[in-house]
């Protein structure tokens, strides 16, 4: 019966379930079909995983991240098997390209033939997609975005949702789904934003992406090595505590609830060492004063909350920064979420959500 309804499951259509396996936790969200144009989250959850379960985009701890997936399904309420699987990390890549136009076939094997050089994990082993954007203003070339991960990795996460009992209907890339979730929540400003362009920067836990969005899509997509770990560690080291109070002492402060001085400069001082990269990224592929300058900025991310980083960042880009918050877009029952949980999912859940737009 079992095998009968796996095999039913894959020509079900409609919602699929989001799922971020991150380095530290495993989300999961499901939202149902939209209505006037307006998404509801029905289900969400978020499980942690221990420290080196996943290293860079590498599985170390398999049966840890298929009990986490399960608990989260079960912790979230969702009966749904049919999943959106997101993927980030160094075995992923995105590039904007433009290529000659031509048919649908001619498009595809100029990409194909283009996009060989960008994949540093090799073309032969490589799973490569793309999205026409629009023509060029000259006629004859066409603006693409492509999307390129590295066959190995995305089976290894595959298995693992199969032994959890779910069905990967598609794999995703994280930067898209921010980047949809974006457009979601911008909704009719989106014309706007696309033409000034936007940077937004999820800051995680042990690393910060950065993507900038313009002329309809992501022509611009960074990871760094640098997160919210790194701040609690060196809480940890300075400080002489274990890494749970290092933690807690960086999200909550002392006993009543203020952050020491100490505890204030190493946090200062570790996001001064991510404004410094961010800085390399940012002008490296935006010139100052050119028509690639950015006009805005939000930002998404557990450790965007840490204090001063906003200000911080505000002083880096000269931009107001915001926060890229899904709820301005998407409904909740109210008697499901409370206004901690949605707090929570604000900032760590994004991703999640937007793996959870994907329709098959």
């Amino acid at each position: 019966m079992k095998k009968y309804k796996d095999f039913m499951a894959n020509f079900e259509k409609g919602e699929l379930v989001g799922i971020d396996i991150g380095l530290s936790a495993v989300k999961v969200a499901l939202l149902s079909n939209p209505k006037k144009n307006r998404y509801v989250l029905q289900n969400y959850a978020s499980i942690p995983l221990s420290e080196a379960a996943i290293i860079e985009d590498e599985i170390q701890k398999p049966d840890e991240v298929i009990d986490a997936l399960i608990e989260a399904m079960k912790k979230a309420g969702i009966k749904k098997k049919i999943v959106n699987l997101g993927m980030d990390g160094p075995n992923t890549m995105t590039k904007r390209l433009q290529v000659p136009d031509g048919s649908k076939e001619d498009i595809e094997d100029n990409v194909l033939w283009e996009s060989e050089q960008y994949i540093p994990f090799g073309a032969d082993e490589s799973e490569v997609a793309f999205e026409v954007l629009g023509k060029m203003e000259a006629d004859d070339v066409v603006d693409t975005i492509v999307a390129a991960l590295k066959v190995s990795v995305a089976e290894s996460y595959m298995e693992v949702a199969k032994s959890a009992e779910l069905i990967v209907r598609n794999v995703d890339l994280n930067v898209f789904a921010i980047s949809n979730m974006f457009e979601v929540i911008v909704g009719d400003k989106l014309q706007e934003y696309s033409e000034v362009g936007t940077i937004i920067i999820d800051f995680g836990a042990q690393k910060t992406t950065i993507l900038v969005y313009k002329d309809g899509g992501p022509i611009l997509t960074k990871e760094i090595s640098i997160g919210g770990v790194l701040i609690t560690e060196e809480i940890q080291r300075q400080m002489g505590v274990s890494y749970e109070e290092a933690e807690d002492l960086k999200t909550n402060g002392d006993e009543n609830g203020n952050l020491p001085e100490e505890i204030v400069a190493i946090i200062q001082d570790q996001s001064d060492t991510l404004m410094a990269e961010i800085k390399k990224v940012l002008n490296f592929f935006i010139a100052v004063g050119s028509s690639e300058q950015a006009g805005a900025c939000f930002v998404t991310g557990g450790s965007c909350k840490l204090p001063g980083l906003i200000d911080t960042l505000q002083e880096l880009v000269d931009l107001e920064v915001e926060i890229l918050n899904p709820f301005e877009a998407v409904e909740f029952d109210k008697k499901s979420f409370n206004e901690e949980d949605l707090d929570e999912i604000a900032t760590t859940g994004l991703v999640s959500l937007g793996l959870g737009l994907r329709r098959s």
